[in-house]
């Protein structure tokens, strides 16, 4: 009989894709302000989504 493998907690990848994204915008050429207001929405973004996750997984 196999022993089922213990629960692991999702990998998070978040911050290297905001990463990639940030400076592939300013590769392109994107000015500073654009960056930075760029970077404030995608972390606003990631909030909104892990306090919807975590909503829903104190819900269960």
């Amino acid at each position: 009989m196999q022993t089922p493998n213990p629960p692991r907690m999702p990998r998070r990848s978040w911050p290297y894709a905001i990463t990639v994204i940030l400076v592939l915008a300013l590769q392109e050429g994107w000015d500073e302000a654009s960056v930075i207001k760029l970077a404030v929405v995608l972390l606003v973004l990631l909030a909104l989504i892990n306090s919807s996750t975590n909503n829903n997984d104190n819900d269960k």
